[in-house]
């Protein structure tokens, strides 16, 4: 993996079902701080998905193609993340670096994460 993986990054990974039956290559987005990135063999992970559904979450932050930033992020269409799936993978797990997300799409996904884990601002 030629990129430097940071916090933002976006990345396609070997994500767990929740029931551990399985997984599926997909894009996730790099959650842990790039300060702790450095010292552990393990990152955080938020989900994404192009399944969009009719009533979404507090938790869940909508990519469009038409976002200005959309381009950087590497992803291929329209996607969600959910905040509230979160999942702590080892760092061999991350296949390839697909982009990174801008500044402003990073910190709607933070105020996501806050309500994902209960944190008041």
């Amino acid at each position: 993996m030629a990129a430097k993986i940071i916090r933002g990054s976006v990345v396609l990974v070997r994500y767990p079902f929740t029931d551990l039956s399985g997984s599926k290559l997909r894009p996730a987005i790099i959650i842990t701080p790039d300060d702790l990135l450095a010292t552990l063999d393990d990152v955080l992970c938020a989900f994404v998905t192009t399944i969009i559904p009719d009533k979404t979450l507090p938790t869940d932050l909508i990519v469009q193609t038409n976002d200005p930033d959309f381009a950087a992020t590497g992803l291929n269409e329209m996607s969600m993340i959910r905040a509230h799936k979160l999942t702590l993978l080892h760092r061999s797990l991350v296949q390839r670096h697909l982009g990174v997300m801008s500044k402003a799409l990073l910190d709607q996904l933070n105020q996501r994460l806050k309500k994902a884990v209960g944190v008041s601002s």
